[in-house]
């Protein structure tokens, strides 16, 4: 008994549906699923909208080797340099001097160095290096100086009376933090800490002394500085 057309028909249109069906699950099955990302919270506080931070600004300054050591010019160069980033009078000021890895590069360096730090100029704001690519008849000083960020603020107006989403405004802290950022003495604490020094290492051990006896951690009370009320105008 002989199959009808129709029914061949039928029979092949079955198999190439389940084939069909067959192929879709494997590619499926072979196809990764595509990683789902947290979308990041909106800013709530004023630190996070406007966040505290430093700006830099660097500028170099270039000096000829010299066999005789520094010129006057090179010195006039210097002491205004030093002027900038003194620890006494000077900006939030770091310096860089780079030379090249030739004997009279690096002893120009060195000569600079001294010459700096002579002048009221902090070790920590000092830093040397060598460098390949640095000419050998030229020592640059890059001149980074730091200021607290100042932000665009009151630009745009909101709708402040729309608070259905509990959502902060705008404009929320950009004032504050720009003035904060504008009266601290080095921006450079916005960004990391004050290196220490031997008199705060010093200081530290003095006050975990104190701490051990169960004495007083603070410093002694000077008794001119009490304001007691004269005896002239009660």
């Amino acid at each position: 008994m002989t199959s009808s057309p129709l029914k061949n028909h039928f029979r092949a249109a079955l198999t190439f549906a389940a084939c069909a069906s067959f192929l879709s699950l494997a590619a499926c099955a072979s196809t990764p699923h595509a990683e789902k990302t947290a979308k990041a919270p909106d800013p709530v506080l004023p630190t996070e909208q406007y966040p505290l931070r430093a700006d830099a600004q660097t500028d170099d300054v270039n000096l000829r080797v010299n066999q005789g050591g520094l010129s006057d010019n090179q010195r006039r160069a210097l002491d205004r340099l030093a002027g900038r980033a003194s620890w006494t009078n000077g900006d939030p000021v770091s310096l860089e001097i780079v030379t090249a890895g030739n004997p009279a590069a690096v002893n120009a360096g060195r000569t600079i160095r001294a010459y700096l730090l002579g002048h009221d100029v902090s070790d920590d704001d000092l830093a040397v290096s060598s460098r390949r690519e640095q000419p050998e008849d030229v020592v640059s000083i890059h001149v980074t100086t730091y200021s607290g960020h100042l932000y665009g603020c009151n630009k745009t107006w909101e709708n402040l009376s729309a608070t259905r989403d509990n959502k902060p405004y705008k404009n929320f802290g950009c004032t504050v933090n720009s003035n904060l950022a504008a009266q601290i003495a080095d921006p450079r604490d916005l960004d990391a800490p004050a290196p220490a020094t031997p008199a705060d290492a010093t200081r530290k051990s003095v006050v975990l002394d104190h701490y051990r006896r169960g004495e007083k951690t603070s410093s002694e009370s000077d008794d001119n500085a009490k304001g007691t009320v004269s005896q002239a105008i009660k």
